[in-house]
């Protein structure tokens, strides 16, 4: 089968925070626009860009060595990888998924949108999504928000742990052995918010 050496590339925003001196606002900015000094910057890792592709090149760490390859449509920053494989088969099934808070656990996410108006349809039909996303729970914004999780059945135990995390509110508990346990004793037997506050009292013994 053959191989190729792949260039995957995100854009990555770096800040500062710097006091300048000047007569108005506008003097001010352009100062700081002026200042090529980034001496402290930071990086701000959670609202960086989507993945997307610059470069592919036959073989095997043959990056810039080998003669580049065209980028199969839709993998260029700013574009749509396409949903089904060009090979004339569909791609194994997988599982639903859906996004939930990375700070809170809530599934409420909504993502910035722009809609059109279908003269025929006479409704607002979606013309594009953007990369900004929202929990309508905590209120926490940024472009890379979305965990994306299996689809738990209501009812089930799973659902239960993640409705003891939203009461939490610390997703990094998903993927606890000994709280995943502790949802799964618990399912049937607290409401969540009873759960939560017998981790928590767990938790600080």
């Amino acid at each position: 089968m053959p191989s190729f050496t792949i260039e995957s590339t995100y854009r990555l925003p770096v800040f500062r925070h710097r006091t300048y001196e000047a007569a108005t606002a506008e003097d001010a900015c352009r100062l700081a626009i002026a200042d090529e000094d980034w001496t402290g910057q930071k990086e701000d890792h959670e609202n960086s860009g989507a993945t997307y592709l610059t470069g592919i090149w036959p073989g095997v760490d043959s990056a810039y060595i080998a003669p580049a390859l065209a980028l199969p449509p839709g993998y260029g920053e700013s574009e749509n990888p396409p949903t089904t494989m060009q090979t004339g088969s569909a791609p194994p099934a997988a599982a639903p998924l859906m996004p939930r808070c990375r700070h809170c656990g809530s599934a409420d996410i909504c993502q910035d949108a722009n809609a059109i108006w279908n003269e025929i349809a006479q409704a607002w039909s979606l013309l594009v999504t953007y990369d900004s996303q929202t929990c309508e729970r905590c209120g926490a914004d940024s472009n890379n928000l979305a965990l994306w999780v299996p689809v738990a059945e209501a009812g089930s135990a799973t659902a239960f742990l993640w409705e003891v995390i939203q009461a939490l509110e610390t997703t990094s508990l998903a993927s606890d052995a000994e709280f995943q346990r502790f949802c799964t004793e618990s399912h049937g037997q607290l409401t969540a918010d009873e759960a939560a506050t017998r981790w928590r009292s767990t938790a600080a013994a």
